[in-house]
């Protein structure tokens, strides 16, 4: 490989009506940064969204656990959410400080690989390859991420990108790098073949790392009508419990950081040869962080055991995927807990030490077909237990059973512009019904 084979990453801004930094990287980006690294390439950031540019217009905003706000223009609603009574926004850094960051490259980059996370973001892709067109004509731009794999045709026709590439393929995306920088490789089997054999992301690329997003385990067994999961990522498979507490070490000890966020879909399967012995390893260690789960825990799995572990290594955010109190609903829809199962789970974080604020609760709304009485039957069912309501808009997943649904009974265009997949576009739920069920949630 000739000296200085450079690759850059890019993580691209967000396009929507509200945006908000609550423990959000690009962690696929980053395990492909040390994929590149670890096979010998320099490698490059240009993150959007980083709100702590030194030359942004604005201090960045500190928030507790090392969340906090974009920075954000305004720009121009699509005609498509002309109904949204809503402002839209770019959130990230703006566009003349991207264009300065790509100019003061030392080195032009052999290649550009560019995440997408969700489908209706796809604005922020489009314009990031717009403007790398005027700075590197010719050098291949390959997009991948989860809009180029649920959306893969509209990435292939109207991005621009030279390749479009599905998830999950960092092994493949090597291969296509060095073909196109010309390296021959003998063998490809020394490379990982699934993030559980990936190094460490390459966290040392971003400029802060106020807080670290972990994996500790890929894809979900649970088959959910309303979610992805299984779609991006086929199998479920565990890391190894020590090496999870090595990295938290690792971290901790490297940047000083306190703050971690588990990405898992299923952080809880076999909670007893997994995540308990994560918990207890980190509390042996006497390791001193903050742990957080946003994308919600399996409710059937909070046992005594486990919800004493949360509370004594120290997990300061939880929040638990309900989603209904409708006993039809929640069997049809994936059937991973019942009512006397969350209020269960409730009594034992409860009893391990955690108040009932400490705990959010996910509700959905506007799901194809759902009576407005069931979402509101679910509030009321969780403002009597007095946790936190966290009302989630229903957004259309390309490939889900919502989607067939929404498609086959509800005349869902099933090649509508992916902006319409926007939880904020409210395809089967009137904005009346939308605030008034808000309003209910914060008693009002």
């Amino acid at each position: 490989m000739k000296s200085e084979t450079v690759v850059l990453l890019i993580n691209p801004w967000i396009y929507d009506f509200s945006a908000y930094d609550l423990w959000s990287k690009p962690l696929g980006l980053l395990y492909l940064g040390s994929l590149f690294k670890n096979a010998g390439y320099k490698v490059k950031l240009i993150d959007c969204l980083d709100h702590f540019h030194p030359e942004l217009p604005e201090e960045p905003e500190k928030k507790l656990y090392g969340c906090g706000h974009y920075y954000w223009e305004d720009v121009e609603k699509p005609p498509v959410y002309k109904h949204i009574p809503r402002k839209y926004k770019r959130y990230g850094y703006p566009l003349a400080l991207f264009k300065k960051e790509l100019k003061n490259l030392k080195s032009p980059p052999q290649a550009i690989l560019i995440t997408s996370i969700m489908t209706y973001w796809y604005p922020g892709v489009f314009k990031a390859i717009e403007i790398i067109r005027d700075y590197f004509k010719d050098v291949p731009i390959i997009l991948g991420g989860i809009y180029a794999t649920l959306c893969y045709e509209h990435a292939l026709k109207y991005s621009e990108a030279d390749y479009v590439i599905r998830y999950g393929q960092g092994r493949e995306i090597l291969r296509l790098v060095d073909e196109i920088v010309g390296n021959k490789r003998s063998d490809y089997r020394q490379f990982p073949q699934t993030f559980l054999e990936y190094p460490y992301p390459a966290y040392e690329l971003l400029r802060e790392r106020r807080y670290i997003c972990l994996l500790t385990s890929y894809g979900c067994p649970f088959r959910c009508s309303y979610c992805a999961s299984w779609l991006l990522e086929s199998k479920f498979l565990q890391r190894q419990p020590q090496g999870v507490v090595e990295e938290i070490n690792y971290w901790h000890k490297k940047f000083g950081v306190k703050n971690f966020a588990f990405y898992d879909n299923a952080l809880l399967v076999d909670a007893e040869n997994h995540l308990c012995l994560i918990l207890e390893e980190i509390i042996r260690r006497e390791i001193k962080c903050f742990f957080h789960t946003p994308n919600g825990l399996h409710i059937r799995f909070i046992s005594w055991e486990v919800a004493d572990l949360l509370f004594k290594a120290n997990f300061k955010t939880i929040r638990l995927s309900l989603e209904t109190t409708n006993s039809r609903r929640q069997q049809i829809s994936g059937g991973k807990v019942s009512n006397l199962e969350f209020k269960q789970a409730i009594t034992n974080l409860l009893n391990a030490g955690y108040n009932k604020k400490d705990i959010g609760v996910y509700i959905m709304c506007g799901l194809p077909g759902q009576d407005e009485d069931e979402v509101e039957a679910g509030i009321i069912f969780l403002r009597n237990l007095g946790v936190k309501i966290k009302l989630v808009e229903y957004s259309p997943i390309p490939g889900t059973k919502e989607w067939e649904k929404g498609v086959r009974e509800f005349g869902f265009d099933p090649i509508a512009d992916p902006l319409l997949h926007n939880n904020s576009a409210l395809p089967f739920l009137s904005r009346e019904r939308y605030n008034r069920l808000k309003n209910l949630c914060v008693g009002e």
